[in-house]
């Protein structure tokens, strides 16, 4: 990875960790998406570290907004955009609709042609503050469950193991294939980056 790639990386994964960007590495043919886990906690959702199915949140876009974000998505996995860039309305767990700005790439393609992998960032646009309940209430998944994976975005992005298992062997795959992801998106960090610049400089403006 270059030193640009580094520089966005280091930068991505410190607001990632102050929760101000979301990090999402979404498995269609599993029909799963891990997002990272402050970002989960920050909207008030339970079980921040678990995986979820993506029915959970396709339910917690808003009904107008819905169809605009999967069409952009399509239209990235077809060729016909080279980066998934959408603006809609997620229901959080507690502040009511959000605005977010989502951008991404697909990295992984199966046999026959349709995107396997695709990870990428998000922003909250809102310039009210998020106000989370806590959770929502403990009992079956249901839905909401996904399949687990083993090295989503957020752990690559910090350089973790499956696991967190003291192995070198483990370690250096993980760094290979951490290295070869953040290359792939790594004109998507730059942009999510000056965004998030844009908002900060925005919120002092406010304040």
């Amino acid at each position: 990875m270059d030193t640009k790639a580094q520089i966005h990386a280091l930068r991505l994964q410190a607001a990632v960790d102050a929760g101000e960007v979301g990090l999402w590495d979404l498995r269609p043919e599993l029909e799963t998406v891990h997002y990272s886990p402050q970002w989960k906690s920050r909207l008030g959702f339970p079980e921040p570290d678990n995986a979820d199915s993506t029915h959970f949140w396709r339910c917690r876009v808003h009904p107008a907004d819905l169809e605009g974000m999967l069409a952009a998505m399509r239209a990235h996995v077809r060729g016909v955009e080279p980066m998934y860039q959408a603006r809609f309305r997620v229901r959080s767990n507690g502040s009511g609709y959000r605005l977010m700005h989502s951008r991404g790439r697909a990295i992984e393609w199966a046999g026959d042609g349709r995107a396997s992998r695709m990870v990428g960032t998000m922003l909250d646009l809102t310039p009210t503050p998020c106000t989370p309940r806590g959770g929502l209430a403990d009992g079956p998944r249901d839905m909401m469950g996904g399949t687990a994976m083993g090295l989503p975005f957020h752990l690559l992005l910090g350089g973790q193991q499956a696991g967190n298992t003291p192995d070198t062997a483990s370690f250096a795959v993980a760094s290979v294939e951490r290295d070869r992801v953040l290359a792939l998106v790594d004109d998507v960090m730059h942009a999510t980056l000056a965004q998030l610049d844009e908002l900060r400089t925005a919120g002092r403006r406010r304040g």
